[in-house]
């Protein structure tokens, strides 16, 4: 064989060897409920893809030019638990429960709680690759930080009208969580926010806290009273079922528990 068709076979067998030696994400076989039981044994989070029959088109461009990155595929193989979710499946009805409303197909990063820490569109990963291993880095650190945590906001039990009773004898406001079970950011606050130690230690310390739907029990009538439209509406209210201060969405931990230091200080001026 001649030198130069020496070479063109060398460059050839190369250029195989590191197509077929590519690494890529290594999806599991499992159910959600088994990749969340291996995500507790072993500190991982769980990603899921969550797709179902549309779309195919932009599915297979990211598991062909992003899941075959070798920095993504060694950070989800080392961190994650990866599973594939078939939405139109009977796995995706058992699963439509973690979905928030989320609309598919879309990349979604769990804790070992089975919170939803965050997600992306996939079609925004086939436009944006590098958006994947922000929110992957990102979900990653917020997990190790949510493993310190031991505290949440403790919610009062009892009728309205105890609660209002309870609030005017400990001389403090009611922190109402008004939300809905349809709400994503209704979920989102009540499993990233209320669960962290800093928002539970301050809001336990100062106001009485209740979280209500407002589609069951007094929830009608405290909608139709507050003129409440939107969820999460989240409102401070005296002992005589004032509204000393109100505030709404979702709210990252730290403007959180500012919005609530700011509601505190209207209590203290009135």
């Amino acid at each position: 064989m001649h030198a130069l068709g020496k070479i063109t076979v060398t460059i050839l067998t190369l250029c195989c060897s590191v197509v077929y030696g590519q690494k890529k994400v290594e999806f599991q076989n499992i159910s959600f409920n088994e990749a969340i039981a291996k995500a507790k044994a072993t500190g991982k989070l769980v990603f899921v893809d969550a797709s179902g029959a549309n779309q195919a088109a932009i599915l297979k461009q990211v598991k062909d030019e992003v899941f075959t990155q070798d920095s993504v595929a060694t950070f989800f193989n080392e961190n994650c638990i990866s599973i594939h979710v078939n939405m139109a499946g009977p796995e995706g009805k058992e699963f439509a429960k973690h979905l928030a409303m989320l609309m598919y197909p879309v990349y979604m990063f769990f804790d070992k709680d089975t919170t939803q820490i965050d997600f992306v569109g996939a079609g925004m990963v086939a436009k944006d690759a590098p958006i994947l291993m922000k929110k992957a880095r990102s979900a990653l650190a917020e997990a190790h930080e949510r493993a310190l945590n031991t505290k949440h906001i403790v919610f009062a039990e009892g009728s309205w009208k105890q609660v209002l009773a309870k609030a005017k004898k400990e001389n403090k406001l009611i922190f109402l969580d008004a939300y809905t079970t349809w709400c994503r950011p209704c979920i989102m606050m009540a499993k990233n926010v209320f669960t962290l130690n800093p928002v539970a230690e301050y809001y336990n310390t100062n106001f009485i806290n209740v979280t209500m739907d407002m589609e069951k029990g007094d929830g009608p009538a405290l909608v139709k009273k507050y003129k409440i439209r939107a969820y999460p509406d989240f409102l401070w209210i005296d002992g005589d079922g004032n509204v000393v201060h109100r505030d709404g969405g979702y709210k990252e931990a730290d403007v959180f528990i500012t919005t609530g230091k700011e509601a505190n200080s209207k209590k203290k001026k009135s």
